[in-house]
């Protein structure tokens, strides 16, 4: 679970980031692995989808320390920043063709993490 280390109060914005889970998604085989999340644009690498997976709950939680430390005019525009749609459609060309892909050995993997508040 990714903990969000905002204020006691949470603004609009917070309290609905807090009340989902982000959506991310990993690819990769043979050592080498990426893992980005879709709805905050924060990717990693990794030689498994374990490390990979770790390393982006990690790096999402530091990510919401530092967006928690800005000025509360910044920090709420900061907790929306999706992939850029580029992104986002090769994501669905994955999920499409997925069970199509026959030859294709890297793994995939679409997966959640819920925000803590």
């Amino acid at each position: 679970m990714v903990r969000w280390g905002g204020e006691p109060q949470l603004g609009v914005g917070e309290a609905e980031l807090a009340a989902r889970s982000l959506r991310c998604y990993a690819e990769g085989g043979d050592g080498d692995w990426e893992a980005i999340c879709l709805d905050l644009d924060i990717a990693v690498q990794g030689r498994s989808f374990e490390d990979v997976f770790g390393s982006l709950q990690a790096a999402i939680s530091l990510y919401f320390e530092s967006v928690a430390e800005l000025p509360a005019d910044q920090g709420p525009a900061l907790l929306h920043r999706p992939v850029p749609v580029p992104v986002r459609l090769k994501f669905l060309a994955h999920l499409v063709r997925g069970p199509f892909s026959g030859g294709d050995n890297r793994q995939r993997h679409q997966f959640t993490m819920p925000v803590a508040a």
